[in-house]
């Protein structure tokens, strides 16, 4: 039996009439728009140019370490808007963009769950995200000075929070609920799995800032303004999304993406695939952080757990390098963009976990400054940026129809791979500057080096746009479904760029690479 009884070139609306597969919708159409596919666009441009903001005000706060040119109250601003910018407008919203768009196809759904709420999350999202930035820019966010401003941040952050909460349970539910006849949750395509996880992590993890933004809240309207919303401390309360362990959360669907990227490459069915589910599983349990916070736990960093996890947490990782290792030695990869990026993702995120398992080492002293807690956010939030854009190189063709200009990909290899060491291995090296007092004299060049890492993965974010923008090109090569040739999953069984519902009626799938059995 074929794996797809029928290939639809177009799709029908809900009046019954046909409608073309297109990438090109008109503003109107996506405004209104519960399709799945284009939600997961709009999130994944937004995520991309927030990106952009977020690392070049990264470069700023770097450059003002090494000259001193910003007022205290700025420079907060734009460390804790610039932290949680990466976080919650960048890194996460592209994977859940990624996710909405792919994961109904890799299951074999028409649709993603609770389409209308998945359009309202985006929506809110981006609404709130864009007043919480003015409110940043009118002296308020978490460490502003004018109440109204303050307040304002804060109902636009917390919005933030639940409308991302509500796009992950409409991916988490899509996994669960809505897979194919045959695939099990242990045949799901890593992508899918990944984002499993990762959504999970988030549901469990990010309304503790919600409530925290409450107490701010209550503290500002009806207290004393002296505990919860004193000077600095509504920054460090939210802090803890961007440390160990929380910080590693931003990551998990990086991994599903290098693993569905490396098997296409290679052409081969990864090896040990159950072992890489369990590494994912791993990573996201040691990556749940909620507790590590200084406000309200102030302990913590001298508890086993927090040691504990975040020495654990490299051995998913070194898993992972295995498994691939494995994939790449059976197979001849094909050397393109995607895969080079993937490669890139996994060298990187390994040193971001070294560098955490470094911190928690007493004797080296390294949590006596913030530097090397910086660089390592630099590195792990890189990592997370580089797999995002492996990915949407690897499914351009599959959203617009069309092949991207893999020089452009190629160019970004270089770049983002740049970016990520020259952002964050020179601040942990500025970190052993307390144990090593050799390093001072090179503070200041280190820190400038890392401002340059940081404008370097600004315009990492920028080419993975254009390599996006480059396969909309009118005129650039029909994709086809299978563009790689060597796709394993469901969502090279269907058309570029897909149609509305997505399939025609499906066979029951009897592995993890539907599309191996079929040419088998």
């Amino acid at each position: 039996m074929a794996l797809t009884e029928s290939r639809p070139t177009t799709g029908h609306t809900a009046d019954g009439s046909e409608q073309s597969a297109s990438f090109s919708n008109s503003p109107m159409t996506v405004l209104g728009s519960g399709d799945h596919k284009s939600i997961g666009v709009v999130y994944i441009v937004a995520g991309l140019l927030f990106g952009i903001a977020g690392w070049i005000a990264s470069a700023v706060l770097s450059a003002h370490q090494a000259s001193d040119f910003l007022s205290d109250n700025a420079y907060l601003t734009l460390l804790s808007h610039s932290r949680v910018g990466l976080i919650l407008l960048a890194v996460i919203p592209i994977f859940i963009g990624i996710g909405t768009y792919v994961v109904p196809l890799q299951v074999g759904a028409n649709t993603i769950a609770f389409p209308r709420a998945a359009a309202m999350a985006l929506w809110t999202w981006l609404i709130s995200s864009a007043v919480l930035i003015v409110a940043n820019c009118i002296d308020g966010g978490l460490t502003g000075g004018s109440e109204k401003a303050f307040v304002l941040g804060l109902l636009s952050l917390a919005a933030v929070v639940l409308s991302l909460c509500l796009a992950a349970i409409c991916v988490v539910t899509t996994v669960v609920a809505l897979r194919t006849p045959g695939m099990r949750l242990d045949r799901v395509p890593m992508t899918s799995w990944s984002l499993f996880i990762a959504c999970s992590v988030w549901l469990i993890t990010l309304p503790a800032i919600v409530a925290e933004l409450l107490l701010i809240w209550v503290d500002v309207r009806y207290g004393n303004a002296q505990t919860f919303s004193a000077e600095g401390v509504p920054w460090q309360m939210v802090s803890w999304i961007s440390t160990q362990p929380q910080v590693y959360a931003a990551l998990l669907p990086a991994f599903g993406i290098l693993a569905d990227v490396i098997a296409t490459m290679s052409g081969r069915r990864l090896p040990q695939r159950n072992l890489f589910l369990g590494a994912i599983g791993a990573f996201g349990v040691l990556s749940v952080g909620v507790y590590a916070q200084r406000v309200l736990y102030p302990d913590y960093a001298d508890q086993a757990v927090w040691v504990g996890m975040s020495i654990l947490i490299v051995l998913p990782v070194l898993l992972m390098f295995a498994v691939v290792g494995s994939a790449l030695k059976a197979g001849k990869p094909k050397l393109a963009s995607p895969f080079a990026l993937s490669v890139i993702t996994l060298l990187v995120a390994l040193l971001g976990t070294l560098a955490g398992a470094l911190l928690v080492i007493s004797p080296l002293e390294l949590r006596e400054t913030d530097a090397f807690a910086m660089g390592q956010f630099n590195l792990i939030v890189g990592a997370a940026l580089i797999g995002a854009v492996a990915g949407l190189m690897y499914w351009a063709p599959k959203i617009t129809g069309r092949k991207a200009v893999d020089a452009i990909g190629g160019l970004n290899v270089l770049v983002l791979l740049g970016g990520a060491v020259l952002a964050g291995l020179p601040m942990c090296i500025i970190g052993f500057s307390t144990r090593f007092t050799g390093l001072e004299g090179a503070t200041d060049a280190l820190t400038w080096v890392s401002a340059v890492g940081c404008v370097l993965l600004a315009v990492g974010a920028l080419l993975g746009l254009l390599g996006l923008l480059s396969a909309a090109r009118r005129g650039a090569e029909e994709a086809g479904p299978n563009p790689w040739e060597s796709g394993q999953t469901l969502e090279w069984a269907c058309d570029s760029p897909p149609p509305t519902g997505n399939f025609g009626e499906l066979a029951v799938v009897r592995s993890a690479e539907p599309l191996l059995d079929e040419e088998a």
